[in-house]
């Protein structure tokens, strides 16, 4: 008898949106899930996990997997469909059922995992195991074709036209184990790179791979090969911050990311932003963008990767290192968080921070049309924090508490003070403008000083760092007909409304 899996997809949502929850700036912790299992450091087989030791011991500090039996987690074990069903009921977030089923599947009785199956079901993620029967098959091994199924429908991966694997003629999952594929999550079985072996059951171990890499907690797949020479672990820190499509500072983000993704720095060693990415040229794939130049916005090549230092300098934060050298901006700027911001300019602002912990780190960038994320993978003791800034707001969520030797980050910002108002507004000469007509090319905001505390705690000891950020006030700029500037237009002409009267 074949197990059976239908390739479609249902979507479920997006997984980053069920954690980053809308706290203003102050780290807060909850318990992710209702059912504990045992720390990784309780199983008495970690020794035998290998490369998948790091996706178990931080699936175990968020109660994800389950022991295969008393203190062990048996990571060369085929992988049950039963489990399988536990472990992506609990990585969704979803609230714990009661114990017991309603008897959707002949084969699954009234035991305490029913309930976890029958949700999935109703989420459309499995449809039992044979075509048009009412059974589940529950202890059936996973093949690497269903869990590719199983993993798409749940996380909502989106499909793909392109095929990777030469294996999969005649698979009813190939066109997910494709999509799987290209969201980073696998690169194939071990002993083919083009193959995916999709009939080979999963491992314990494997599984826990898997799924860490959809939730993010360990890094993508094609990392893999960093992930082992310097024994990375698991997602220390992560931060998202966004910005409107198809500009062209959008394309020096991703130029900037992907330059970025990839790199790995020491125990102890310091990572400087400009030494690591270069010098921003048109030859180099960056495009002219607004650069803050003397309080305005003027294009320069390159203009844009700020937000690329704010979103590092977020993951820098809230993951507990060191910053050795940031910048605020000048101006304060709505889609960056206030006060926990970078600027970056090529050579004369950087950002540099010093990797201080006994852990090689690895930085991930990844991006949307909308969007930037980095991702910060080490060791801190299995926890792990998750951000975002959209719109003015914004915050992060502890996503696991992690052991007694973590890191704890918190911070506050304080109310704004010291307030100041912006100058007069400067009027120069535009072009293509009627005789009484006028253009705001920005807007007056006033300047005001906040100061930020974060304090880092680890196993009892306590270090506060401060810092006071002073925002400029920004002039409002307004462009007129060249004769407004010497009083030589021909006839008088109401100004618009708003605006200040010519020569203001």
């Amino acid at each position: 008898m074949s197990v059976f899996e239908s390739n479609s997809v249902s979507p479920v949502g997006a997984l980053i949106g069920r954690y980053l929850v809308g706290l203003m700036l102050i780290v807060a912790s909850f318990p992710v899930l209702g059912i504990p299992a045992s720390a990784a450091e309780e199983f008495s087989d970690m020794s035998e996990a290998g490369f998948h030791a790091p996706a178990v011991g931080i699936l175990a500090h968020m109660g994800i997997v389950t022991e295969c039996d008393t203190a062990r987690f048996c990571p060369g074990a085929p992988m049950r469909r039963w489990v399988m069903a536990v472990w992506i009921h609990r990585a969704l977030g979803l609230a714990e059922p009661e114990v017991g089923g309603s008897g959707v599947f002949s084969d699954v009785g009234n035991v305490w995992w029913a309930g976890h199956v029958e949700r999935l079901t109703d989420l459309g993620v499995t449809v039992g195991c044979d075509r048009g029967s009412t059974r589940y098959c529950p202890f059936e091994a996973v093949t690497r074709g269903q869990m590719a199924t199983f993993l798409v429908r749940a996380f909502d991966l989106p499909p793909v036209a392109t095929a990777v694997f030469t294996d999969l003629e005649g698979s009813v999952h190939a066109a997910n184990i494709e999509a799987l594929a290209a969201a980073g999550m696998t690169a194939g079985c071990a002993t083919y790179l083009d193959y995916y072996c999709p009939e080979e059951p999963v491992t314990r171990g494997q599984m826990a791979t898997f799924l860490a890499r959809v939730i993010g907690l360990v890094p993508p797949a094609e990392f893999s090969t960093l992930v082992a020479e310097h024994s990375i672990g698991h997602l220390v820190s992560r931060f998202t911050t966004y910005h409107k499509c198809c500009q062209d500072r959008v394309v020096n983000i991703h130029r900037f990311a992907d330059k970025l993704s990839g790199a790995v720095i020491a125990p102890w060693d310091r990572f400087s932003l400009n030494r690591h990415v270069g010098k921003r040229t048109v030859e180099d794939g960056f495009r002219a963008a607004g650069t803050l130049v003397n309080g305005e916005l003027v294009n320069t090549v390159g203009g844009g990767v700020s937000q690329a230092a704010t979103t590092i300098y977020n993951a820098i934060f809230w993951g507990g290192y060191r910053s050795v050298t940031h910048r605020p901006h000048s101006i304060y700027i709505r889609r960056y968080p206030e006060g926990i911001e970078a600027t970056i300019n090529w050579p004369d602002i950087d950002l540099v921070f010093r990797n201080d912990t006994p852990h090689h780190v690895l930085v991930v960038a990844d991006y949307t049309a909308t969007s930037l994320t980095v991702a910060f993978y080490g060791d801190n003791d299995g926890r792990v924090v998750s951000g975002e800034w959209k719109d003015g707001e914004g915050g992060t969520t502890v996503l696991s508490e992690g052991g007694p030797a973590a890191r704890i980050v918190t911070a506050s910002v304080s109310e704004r003070s010291g307030w100041r108002n912006p100058p007069k507004p400067r009027i120069r000469a535009g072009s293509g403008l009627d005789y009484d007509e006028r253009t705001v090319v920005q807007a007056a905001q006033d300047g005001w000083t906040v100061r930020v505390v974060r304090t880092v705690e680890t196993e009892g000891s306590e270090s506060v760092q401060t810092w006071t950020v002073r925002y400029s006030p920004r002039q409002m700029i307004v462009e007129v007909h060249p004769c407004a500037i010497s009083d030589s237009c021909p006839g008088s002409g109401e100004p618009q409304a708003g605006l200040p009267p010519f020569g203001a």
